[in-house]
């Protein structure tokens, strides 16, 4: 094969991977999504050690500072709020520190078990990796979330407070 028929190869492959519509999945989507997939099986343990020592959680509902504190707190919900879907809109690491903008969708169930909303919220991520351990959250802050009935749309954004 010459040059220009190699070129040609490698734009059609290209142009068919992208009509698939494959994801790239960064370090820092693996990382949520690995915490999406422990909170949904309810694994307490798993979601604990994805955590650094000193992690703060903060929601418009509630903030938590230490791993242990979400535990305690935070935690506890595993069970009302399931069916975790992340989304990344932008990820960008810096030596030891990693960044995820995006947002995530979940159910909120009764406790007969019926979808009794659902929830879209808007966070920033921040990882930290210290020497020789794997990549840890440091930081979740979720900035704003929305709420809908099951089976309806969620309604608009508040507009910006700036």
């Amino acid at each position: 094969m010459n040059f220009r028929g190699g070129i040609i190869l490698l734009l059609a492959c290209g142009a068919a991977g992208g009509l698939r519509g494959e994801e790239t999945e960064t370090v820092t989507l693996r990382l949520i999504r690995a915490y999406d997939a422990a909170w949904d099986r309810d694994d307490h343990q798993a979601m604990y050690e994805m955590f650094d020592p000193e992690c703060v959680f903060k929601s418009p509902f509630q903030m938590r500072i230490g791993r242990d504190d979400i535990r305690d707190h935070v935690f506890r919900n595993t069970k009302k709020f399931k069916d975790t879907v992340s989304v990344e809109e932008r990820s960008k690491i810096d030596g030891d520190l990693a960044y995820s903008w995006g947002s995530q969708t979940f159910n909120e169930y009764a406790p007969d078990g019926t979808v009794k909303m659902k929830h879209l919220a808007r966070h920033l991520f921040i990882f930290t990796r210290r020497p020789g351990q794997d990549w840890k959250f440091r930081f979740l802050i979720t900035t704003e979330e929305l709420h809908a009935k099951a089976g309806e749309p969620f309604p608009p954004p508040p507009p910006s407070k700036h």
